[in-house]
């Protein structure tokens, strides 16, 4: 057998009903796939029928690396988690990213990826170890919070093991749980946690010791040290707000503080840790980083037990953060609720509008609303564990549903984010909010995973004029830049809003694709795809270097046009799932927009409904999707080499009434 370098060759799969571990080959699906992402999406299309529930023992749990994954590639220590998430609002097959090294470790175990199928009849942990695995008996892990199963696992495996788990809110199929690694990082949307514990699945812990075989390693080297290390924005449009929003370390009261980062980076998030926290299950946590409790919004006096206490139990902090506490708070004001288990929720003193006038809340409180989503303890404990937009369908007489507009994308189940109007983020201005909403209405999920970063937190602050932004490239420099990256130069220009419409849905798709790129080799968006760079003459960054790595690191030669393309047959792998499995159509995608019609929180722009929807058609001509359906059709199918998902998706709609069997071309 030829010598595979970068992929391990080798997928783990794990039947739970049988008890059983195998093996199958990774090469089937590369390099056309590429990894991560992209192969679980190849899978599910194949495996993954229509009508399974996310808490069904059918559903597959994917947990994902790519060929960079382990390497000295910017970025790399990453992980994609898919299968049917029960967070979004119906259940679709979706995706979430983790950061941290367990990704790394499961490479150097002899893996490129986990497949999870069926349902155990007890508690089981999953053991991996350079190239065997094994379940084993979790019954005394169940119960435990993520801190202390991690402790348990690294105490009988060695404190080199990796591991992730599922907290008490995961054993309880909360539709909020993340699967959370170690202290530092989680698969936070979605409700993967809850996938794990509907399987009995508590834990995998991992421990690696045969690295990537690298096939051009002078090369590879030499790319990875000479990456940009402009980070996610120019430096000199840095400021101290802008930077203090990542590495701002208040709240912690007296608490030691460190700064962290995920391995494998040039450009740390620099997430600050507070150490030596006390656990759910009396363990003392060495380190508890920022990103995994989301923040804990905007309460400067919550302390460092409340902070660890959500991802302890295994909890998505963001959306208890940015979207729970403020729908909490807008009930109140509406005399829907008034106290949560004997304890005030604080309201601003006018009507809560945007994220950032959230009123401030104690520890108590966080304890309190944590503990019983974890437990489902009472009515509200166990509505709130399934997530705000469910919770809202189950209390106080559905009153509270419209007061979700504000903060969800009715979809999706998730806050909105980087979209310009509800908050968590930072500021993207008017008309640049345009491709990220075009995202929101095509995505699964909140697209900021992947593909918004992208445009938000990097391409705008080059752009010669974002509000009241001037970006370090001159007009003619970024004209240049976009017509080569985007084919349109007028990409760039602030005075074009919303026609020609290509000038915002060519970056949606561009980025979208990107997206998958970066989730399938796998890398951190915030580090790819680069456009612009102030340290380069022309003003345009190398968008040639995850190709160049791929090559260089799998002995492939992979050129730029060939990974765009991959990109694309997984962005479109994926919308099939969605259609068939799903329903998905263009009255879905259109159905989005409703969660953008206020005035946007940075520049007050009202979105204009009608003369958005044809952003949206020209976002499917530009795909090659059916403009009245959204679906893709057969000559882009064919085009990118999946004819049997043509034919899928044909058969499909032989059976559909109404629009969804038209013609696609």
């Amino acid at each position: 057998m030829a010598d595979i370098y970068g992929w391990t060759g080798k997928i783990l799969r794990v039947d739970l009903d049988a008890g059983v571990t195998s093996t199958m080959s990774t090469m089937e699906y590369v390099p056309e796939f590429v990894g991560g992402a992209g192969i679980a999406a190849r899978i599910a299309w194949q495996e993954l029928a229509p009508g399974v529930g996310a808490f069904d023992a059918e559903n597959l749990l994917f947990i994902m690396a790519g060929p960079l994954t382990g390497t000295l590639a910017s970025g790399a220590g990453r992980v994609e988690v898919l299968g049917i998430a029960p967070q979004q609002h119906p259940p679709v097959f979706s995706r979430s990213g983790m950061g941290g090294h367990w990704g790394a470790e499961l490479k150097y175990a002899g893996y490129d990826g986990v497949i999870i199928v069926g349902a155990a009849a007890q508690p089981v942990y999953l053991w991996i170890d350079d190239e065997r695995a094994e379940l084993r008996d979790a019954g005394e892990l169940w119960g435990r919070g993520t801190y202390g199963t991690t402790t348990a696992l690294r105490a009988l495996h060695g404190p080199r093991t990796r591991v992730i788990s599922c907290g008490q809110a995961g054993e309880r199929l909360s539709r909020i749980a993340v699967i959370q690694t170690e202290t530092g990082n989680a698969a936070g949307q979605g409700g993967f946690g809850g996938v794990m514990g509907s399987k009995n699945l508590k834990a995998i812990a991992v421990r690696g010791t045969m690295g990537v075989q690298i096939a051009r390693p002078r090369a590879f080297f030499d790319l990875c040290m000479h990456a940009s290390t402009e980070g996610q924005r120019p430096r000199r449009s840095r400021s101290r707000r802008a930077s203090g929003r990542r590495g701002g370390g208040r709240g912690h009261r007296g608490a030691t503080v460190r700064m962290r980062k995920c391995g494998f980076c040039l450009t740390p998030c620099a997430h600050p840790i507070v150490q030596n926290v006390q656990g759910t299950d009396g363990v003392s946590v060495p380190s508890v980083a920022r990103q995994c409790w989301g923040y804990v919004g905007t309460s400067p006096d919550v302390d460092a037990v409340a902070r660890a206490l959500t991802s302890d139990y295994g909890l998505n902090g963001w959306e208890i953060s940015f979207g729970m506490i403020p729908w909490l708070q807008m009930c109140k004001q509406h005399g829907l609720i008034d106290r949560v288990d004997g304890v005030d929720i604080p309201v601003p003193d006018a009507p809560l509008k945007y994220q950032r006038e959230t009123a401030p809340y104690s520890s108590e409180f966080i304890h309190t609303l944590v503990r019983m989503i974890a437990y489902r303890e009472g009515e509200l404990g166990d509505a709130l564990a399934e997530g705000t937009c469910y919770a809202a369908d189950r209390l106080f007489g559905g009153q509270g549903i419209p007061l979700l507009d504000r903060i969800y994308p009715r979809h999706c189940g998730q806050t909105e984010h980087w979209g310009g109007h509800w908050g968590p983020g930072g500021t993207v201005y008017w008309p640049w909010w345009l491709p990220p909403i075009l995202q929101w209405c095509v995505d699964t999920r909140d697209p900021a995973n992947d593909s918004t970063h992208q445009w938000t937190e990097h391409a705008q602050w080059y752009l010669p004029v974002s509000g009241p932004r001037r970006g370090l490239i001159p007009l003619e420099k970024a004209r240049a830049v976009c017509a080569r990256v985007y084919g349109n130069p007028d990409v760039c220009n602030p005075g074009i809003t919303y026609d020609p419409p290509e000038t915002k849905a060519l970056p949606a798709i561009w980025h979208s694709h990107r997206g998958m790129v970066v989730d399938s080799l796998v890398l951190c968006d915030y580090e790819n795809t680069r456009v612009f760079s102030a340290s380069i003459e022309d003003g345009g960054a190398d968008t040639a270097q995850m190709s160049k790595l791929l090559s260089a690191c799998t002995g492939y030669d992979v050129s730029e046009q060939e990974l765009d393309l991959a990109g694309e047959r997984i962005w479109n792998q994926l919308r099939a799932i969605d259609v068939r499995n799903h329903g998905r159509n263009r009255e879905i995608d259109e159905s989005t927009i409703d969660g953008f019609m206020y005035p946007a929180k940075d520049d007050g722009v009202m979105l204009d409904r009608e003369r958005f929807l044809p952003l949206l058609s020209k976002y499917y001509e530009l795909s090659g999707w059916d403009t009245a359906t959204g679906w893709p059709t057969r000559a882009k199918l064919e085009e990118l080499g999946m004819g049997d998902v043509a034919d899928g998706l044909e058969s499909l709609a032989e059976h559909s009434p109404g629009p969804a069997g038209t013609d696609r071309g």
